[in-house]
């Protein structure tokens, strides 16, 4: 008996030991487990943390675009709110047949006084803020050219230069030209069209504008329409009308605006009044009379000839698609009224701009053209073609290396030289101007010279 009892002594001994280590191995595996979870858990509130602070320093960096967007909106919302007071006085001052005065927005509203007009450009000579040397430096400081005019143009100077010359609209085109915000622009415009309805000059800038900002509606039709009316020879008014109707989806009526403005000889040329108009703008803010000059010429806005390659964009196109479908009149016709277009606009324009804008649809209306007459293999239309285009090429070759030239001339012109080649622009034309300047003369030569010497080895060549 004492043998069994010792037995199952041992026996309940070592249950009871299997179980406590049974016990033990779970709650060392639950240790483990809770071990790894609180590992897990401790990454990923290390990760979150690190998520947290990338998103505190992306939302810093944020607010700070934001505040520099708030503070530039504010800034131009100042200039819009001074420009639309300068026009509202300017207007009241006009319909009320009243001498100049122009009441300025600043901390407080100030009655300017009106001065003799040789008082005013004695002034003027008396305080130079701005010459060549100081607009030189703006411009090697890291800004543009558009940034220097806009630091030197303030609306409340666009408003003093208006006062002098409100019952001009071409001031007005340029007031419109200078203003920073293109709402405040817009509006010059409107008062401009409203108060000189006769003026094809401020309808032009005025549809122009319309088209910039994508907002071409029936008041645009109508303003084209009256610049018909005014001015029925200038070929602008039924460019920007086969503009629009392009823009619209109506290609019928594109192609014959298109085919009207082909049959006119003259595109208005009003960038010497806008330039002139712009001058006084500058010298009212203290520029010395080369660098108002310059400044008025170089930033001259000339957008027109944007909407003049667009058109011929749009036509050629439309020739491409003709002549692969075997229309070759339908085609030719086109062609034939891009290139006149092209040669009036080259003649038209006192700015080599007009030439060369000119001279790209003459060059890409004619290619299509001796094309068109090879596949109806007519051989003497093709000749002449060809001898139109070698004297197109020729006279765009001779463009390209004017104004390559003209970059390191300009950087070396003084006072003088500036105002002597904005003068002679405004006289004899742009073209001529440059041809008359010695290092753009030498380079011309220098170019003719080269080209006689590569024609005499391909004559020579066996």
């Amino acid at each position: 008996m004492k043998q069994w009892a010792y037995i199952i002594l041992l026996s309940l001994i070592t249950v009871i030991c299997v179980c406590f280590i049974a016990l033990n191995v779970r709650s060392v595996r639950r240790v483990s487990s809770a071990a790894i979870e609180l590992e897990k858990y401790s990454k990923t509130i290390a990760e979150l943390e690190g998520q947290m602070k990338k998103a505190g320093s992306e939302r810093d960096l944020a607010n700070q675009k934001v505040s520099r967007l708030e503070a530039e909106v504010s800034s131009l919302l100042g200039h819009r709110k001074a420009d639309q007071k300068v026009i509202e006085n300017l207007r009241e001052m006009i319909q009320q047949n009243k001498p100049a005065e122009v009441k300025q927005d600043a901390k407080e509203q100030v009655v300017v006084e009106q001065k003799p007009q040789q008082n005013v450009e004695e002034a003027k000579e008396e305080v130079v803020k701005y010459d060549t040397e100081s607009v030189m430096k703006m411009l090697s400081a890291g800004g543009s050219l558009k940034d220097a005019i806009n630091r030197i143009i303030t609306p409340e100077g666009i408003g003093s230069t208006l006062q002098q010359h409100s019952e001009n609209p071409a001031h007005w085109v340029a007031a419109a030209s200078l203003a920073q915000a293109p709402e405040a622009a817009l509006e010059y415009l409107e008062q401009a069209a409203e108060l000189y309805p006769g003026s094809s000059m401020a309808l032009t800038s005025l549809v122009e504008a319309h088209i910039t900002q994508d907002r071409i509606d029936e008041s645009t039709m109508a303003y084209i329409d009256q610049m018909k009316k005014i001015d029925p020879t200038n070929a602008l008014a039924d460019c920007y009308a086969a503009y629009c109707q392009f823009k619209n989806g109506d290609n019928e009526n594109a192609f014959q605006s298109l085919s009207q403005a082909s049959r006119k000889d003259r595109f208005a040329d009003d960038s010497i009044d806008l330039l002139m108009s712009r001058n006084d703008f500058f010298l009212n803010e203290g520029c010395s009379g080369s660098v108002a000059l310059g400044l008025s010429a170089f930033d001259l806005p000339l957008s027109h000839m944007g909407m003049l390659r667009e058109i011929g964009e749009y036509s050629m196109r439309q020739a491409d698609t003709f002549y692969l479908a075997g229309q070759y009149e339908d085609a030719l016709q086109i062609v034939t009224e891009v290139s006149k277009l092209g040669g009036t606009l080259s003649s038209s324009g006192r700015f080599v701009v007009s030439d060369r804008v000119g001279m790209a649809l003459q060059i890409s209306a004619l290619g299509q053209q001796k094309q068109i007459y090879e596949a109806l293999g007519d051989v003497v239309k093709v000749a002449e073609i060809d001898s139109q285009l070698q004297a197109v090429k020729e006279r765009s070759d001779t463009i390209d290396i004017m104004v390559q030239a003209f970059g390191g001339v300009m950087a070396n012109m003084t006072d003088q030289d500036l105002a002597d080649y904005v003068n002679g622009t405004i006289l004899n034309g742009e073209f001529s101007t440059l041809q008359n300047i010695p290092e753009i003369a030498a380079a011309l030569e220098q170019a003719r010279k080269q080209q006689e010497e590569e024609e005499s080895s391909e004559t020579v060549a066996p």
